[in-house]
């Protein structure tokens, strides 16, 4: 009976070898949930809005179409990412208390946010390491004139979404992020995804809804940096 039972408990155990545990950390889906756990590196000590950022974001995806969504402020503040590949179009979304403004970007005027970044190169490498269970290929963001410090990013062809960076400085990379750092409104962010979810997405996350107030992008940009001075 124990050989049994031993039997019973090894053979799931080997056939999870073989097949390569896809099953295990869903490998290869195309619809589901990444959760990010934010840190900030650089924030200054005694800064007030420190204690309000987001501490996490959940990137949903379908369609090859990304969703990516940060809360802070006890659910006061709320803003989300939505891009599309195929149209070619981002939606930024802001929910400020009762207040909710959305900002349309198109392919040309993605590029040109570009253009304000320190220019940068992202140098390939054949370092890799797993992370939550996905292997990962290591690249290394330089800047010219080391006008900013080097930093790594991580990212897996283990997950199916198309061209899931056609609209991140990191465009040139072909798979989808699971370590990287990002600077937005004065704040360098470091995103490390701690969970990888399988499961459906309802459309509406890819909606904008109606009683969102269309603004240009400058107007936003100002509601943004405005959060600095409290």
């Amino acid at each position: 009976m124990r050989r049994i039972n031993l039997l019973i408990l090894t053979v799931p155990f080997i056939i999870c070898l073989l097949s390569g545990c896809d099953a295990l950390f869903h490998r290869n889906i195309d619809e589901g949930r990444i959760v990010f756990e934010i840190s900030y590196p650089k924030t200054e000590i005694g800064d007030v809005m420190a204690s309000m950022l987001p501490s996490e974001m959940h990137l949903r995806f379908k369609d090859n179409r990304t969703a990516g969504e940060l809360v802070a402020g006890m659910g006061l503040f709320q803003t989300s990412l939505i891009a599309d590949p195929n149209t070619k179009v981002v939606y930024q979304l802001l929910k400020l208390m009762n207040k909710k403004y959305v900002v349309k970007s198109d392919s040309t005027e993605i590029k040109g946010l570009y253009s304000e970044l320190p220019e940068m190169q992202v140098v390939k490498t054949n370092e890799t390491k797993e992370i939550i269970g996905y292997k990962c290929k290591r690249a290394i963001v330089k800047f010219e004139g080391n006008i900013k410090e080097e930093f790594s990013i991580f990212y897996t062809e283990e997950i199916s979404i198309a061209n899931s960076n056609w609209c991140t400085p990191f465009h040139d990379i072909k798979g989808v992020l699971l370590e990287y750092n990002v600077r937005k409104y004065n704040y360098e962010m470091k995103l490390e995804a701690v969970e990888i979810v399988k499961e459906e997405i309802d459309n509406s996350y890819f909606e904008i809804p109606d009683d969102y107030e269309i603004i240009g992008k400058e107007e936003m940009d100002k509601i943004f940096e405005g959060f600095k001075e409290i």
